[in-house]
């Protein structure tokens, strides 16, 4: 007999808000270390410029595959992409 684990895990909006500025403003602070204008990385990613710049003021995220293509565009490992975020 399988013995059922469940485990629950509290995240409070409050610290779901802190990470997502904190990602939000990283992502802006790679762009502009780099020297990249907001609508050439949307066009490298196939995104519109208000998307991007919507993931820079933290009011959506990107997916997957955007965070990987950010990485290298960025010259960053996707370790470096999200480290001391949380």
């Amino acid at each position: 007999m399988e013995k059922e684990i469940r485990k629950e895990f509290q995240v409070s909006d409050e610290a779901v808000l802190r990470y997502d500025k904190a990602f939000a403003d990283r992502l802006k602070n790679m762009r502009d270390r780099n020297g990249l204008k907001r609508d050439w990385v949307a066009e490298q990613l196939g995104v519109h410029y208000n998307t991007l710049k919507n993931w820079e003021l933290g009011k959506s995220h990107p997916g997957t595959r955007e965070i990987i293509v950010l990485s290298k565009i960025y010259h960053v490992t996707l370790d470096e992409f999200f480290k001391g975020l949380a």
